[in-house]
């Protein structure tokens, strides 16, 4: 019988873990940035295991950037909304 695969989730531990000696060599701020971005692709990690890519890395990124285009959305709406309040032009 062949080997079966982990699941995405398993696999993407895995992969966070294989990037303990690069966050280990960033300062605390980056570290913490670091962190938040693993979160970030944990968040995504059922979108990620339906993509079926050929690496681990493809899903993980695209959970990080998905989650920050949501997160910069949010902000220009934002500060448009307070340049609107505040009546201040481009």
């Amino acid at each position: 019988m062949g080997r079966t695969i982990p699941s995405f989730r398993i696999a993407l531990e895995e992969e966070i873990a294989s990037w303990r000696a690069f966050r280990a060599s960033l300062g605390p701020g980056s570290r913490q940035s670091l962190d938040e971005l693993f979160n970030e692709a944990r968040t995504y990690c059922s979108a990620s295991s339906n993509s079926v890519r050929p690496t681990k890395f493809d899903g993980m990124l695209m959970g990080m950037l998905a989650a920050h285009e949501g997160k910069l959305q949010r902000l220009s709406a934002a500060i448009e909304q307070t340049r609107l309040e505040l009546h201040v032009e481009d």
